[in-house]
């Protein structure tokens, strides 16, 4: 009998995607074994749960495991979508050192709700993180932290052309490899501690 085609491709837990860090920001030990690239958006819940399970990884792994936040806001690069906008503070953050915290500050609940009704909120949490205000303005209106924001959204969707069955944020690779099952520390650690005990 012949395969249905027509039947939805399954996730295959050994196929290694192509993923470059490139000039995303990285968390942790820049020479660790094990890479973990997260696409996120600031605005979705779903991320937002993701972010205490890559607190855990980073507090347990903070040797073997470097972090790449990459930002994957939904819907179109335009700033009347705050999604894309939320995605330009972080990266804009980021060129003062403060991405990570800036990221954190962004997937908090109270936060976000006060986002989602004025994106310029961003500039008052950018205060408590003692950011230089103007330069933080400055760029966001930048080509260069646009430009990132661009890119990292355009490698998420070629996730889908290197034949990723479902394309869905948060999306998480494991050195290349997309993690099938819960997303939760015990299972998270096992594939890191598989991946460890690699050559």
């Amino acid at each position: 009998k012949k395969p249905d085609n027509k039947q939805k491709p399954k996730a295959d837990p050994n196929k290694v995607y192509s993923a470059k860090i490139g000039n995303s920001f990285v968390q942790g030990n820049k020479n660790a074994k094990v890479t973990i690239i997260e696409w996120a958006d600031y605005m979705w819940p779903h991320c937002r749960n993701a972010v205490s399970l890559m607190d855990e990884i980073m507090k347990k792994y903070p040797n073997d495991v470097k972090y790449v936040l990459k930002n994957g806001p939904r819907g179109n690069l335009d700033e009347s979508n705050t999604k894309y906008t939320a995605a330009l503070y972080a990266v804009a953050a980021g060129q003062q050192g403060k991405y990570f915290e800036m990221s954190h500050k962004m997937f908090d609940k109270s936060n976000n709700t006060k986002i989602k009704k004025d994106p310029g909120y961003a500039v008052e949490i950018a205060k408590e993180l003692g950011l230089d205000i103007e330069q933080f303005k400055q760029d966001y209106k930048s080509a260069e932290v646009r430009a990132l924001v661009a890119e990292e959204k355009q490698e998420f969707v070629n996730l889908g052309n290197q034949g990723m069955p479902r394309l869905g944020i948060p999306k998480f690779l494991i050195n290349g490899k997309e993690p099938q099952g819960s997303r939760n520390l015990a299972s998270y650690s096992a594939i890191i501690d598989a991946e460890l005990k690699k050559k």
